[in-house]
């Protein structure tokens, strides 16, 4: 399968290239551009609000010229390069993406001097009561075991628990998460062998035995483990995370693995529903279609969206998608409809298609619209991969999918939930 990304690097630019309108005019020429983000002297990376338009770029304009430098052109993987996840620049990229409402403004560019002083601050942590982890015998020796023996153990701060701060509507705080999902970090897995050899939270990047840079009043933060992927990261690094999630979920930086349930802001006011079709589309000869159908009425916007209080527009719905009837096409409706109610599948912003602000619009899970016929259509082999990593993506594991068919397993013959 081939690797998918909305983003291309650009090298070797003149050093603190500022013309971001010369780079939007000739990239734009690839597909809609979303953000163009300098981070370093001589680069920049061009988010795409789709995938096609960087694979478009990185095939069409590798070695063209800007400025009478010859530029390279690479797809750029975002969760490979380290210091995405660290680095404040880097953690700009692919903020629009899955927002139809935000088309760049090439005048709004930032030349890398502007952009290093522009990128994100530290986010300070809310104040925050970490569960009592019990630290096993001989934690100090073993930490510095872990560490090469060079290391001296950082003093551990154990604290009372509070109760859940849960609010009507079932969210929870990070001191929710960081209790349901993590235990105290002894530098072992489970199983008693090293967890990959780690030293470094790869948050902030400092060494586990160090303190965290999102840690309050310098106080040390204490390193916590993923109960699942067994990574590890201070807690204040951890909890800066949580802050920042669109929803109260935990999402591994390094493995993704998703903890608790991440939702979105879906219009409460739509209907999902499918059908079979006696036809096959293209690539999928031996078997028959669902056909899904979304539907949505006006609403007025919530505190989620981007104007509170303001109607909202369901232009060009209903929309259909389309499935192959086989195993993994069934997987795949079943995923869809958990994506629906955890309201991950529309969002409301401005609508790329017909210009217009208040829509309902796609959010970055990529299905097919059509049966033939242009970009969003079939034969397309990797297409049911691709919205398997969408989903996971978004939490909705193969597991859930799983558990999801054994609830409902009469779905694909009823046509909706």
């Amino acid at each position: 399968m081939t690797n998918r990304t909305n983003f291309v690097k650009l090298t070797n630019l003149p050093p603190g290239f500022t013309n971001g309108k010369e780079i939007f005019d000739l990239f734009g020429t690839c597909g809609v551009i979303q953000d163009m983000t300098a981070v370093d002297p001589t680069s920049v990376i061009v988010s795409y609000s789709m995938r096609s338009g960087g694979e478009n770029a990185s095939f069409a304009l590798n070695g063209c010229t800007i400025s009478g430098n010859t530029i390279g052109v690479a797809l750029f993987f975002n969760q490979s390069d380290p210091q995405f996840f660290s680095n404040p620049v880097y953690q700009r990229l692919g903020q629009y993406i899955g927002h139809d409402h935000h088309v760049m403004d090439p005048s709004t560019f930032q030349p890398w001097g502007a952009a290093l002083a522009m990128a994100a601050p530290v986010v300070q942590p809310p104040t925050l009561t970490l569960p009592n982890y019990s630290l096993a015998p001989g934690f100090g020796n073993l930490f510095q075991q872990f560490l090469g023996g060079g290391a001296q153990q950082p003093p551990f701060h154990p604290v009372v628990p509070q109760p859940a701060n849960s609010s009507s509507s079932g969210t929870c705080s990070p001191g929710d998460l960081l209790s349901q999902f993590t235990t105290a970090w002894t530098g072992l897995q489970p199983n008693g062998s090293h967890a990959d050899q780690q030293t470094e939270c790869t948050i902030c990047l400092c060494d586990l035995a160090d303190n965290s840079s999102y840690a309050q009043d310098s106080k040390y933060a204490p390193v916590l483990t993923l109960t699942s992927c067994f990574h590890s990261y201070h807690s204040a690094c951890l909890t800066a995370l949580i802050a920042n999630s669109p929803s109260p979920f935990l999402q591994c930086p390094y493995c993704k693995k998703v903890y608790g349930t991440r939702t979105g802001n879906r219009p409460t006011t739509g209907t999902m529903r499918h059908r079979l079709l006696g036809i096959a589309v293209p690539g999928y000869p031996l078997c028959d279609t669902i056909e899904l159908q979304f539907n949505f009425s006006r609403g007025v916007q919530g505190p989620e969206h981007p104007n509170p209080g303001q109607p909202y527009n369901p232009y060009g719905f209903p929309r259909n998608a389309f499935l192959p009837d086989n195993k993994e096409g069934l997987k795949a409706l079943h995923g869809l409809y958990l994506a629906w109610e955890q309201r991950l599948l529309f969002t409301v912003g401005r609508s790329i298609t017909n210009g217009m602000d208040n829509c309902v619009t796609w959010n970055d899970i990529h299905l097919k619209t059509k049966v033939t016929g242009g970009e969003h259509s079939y034969p397309d082999e990797n297409h049911l991969t691709n919205l398997a990593e969408d989903l996971a993506g978004f939490g909705i594991t193969e597991a859930e999918v799983s558990a999801h068919i054994a609830r409902h397993p009469d779905l694909r013959d009823r046509g909706q939930l």
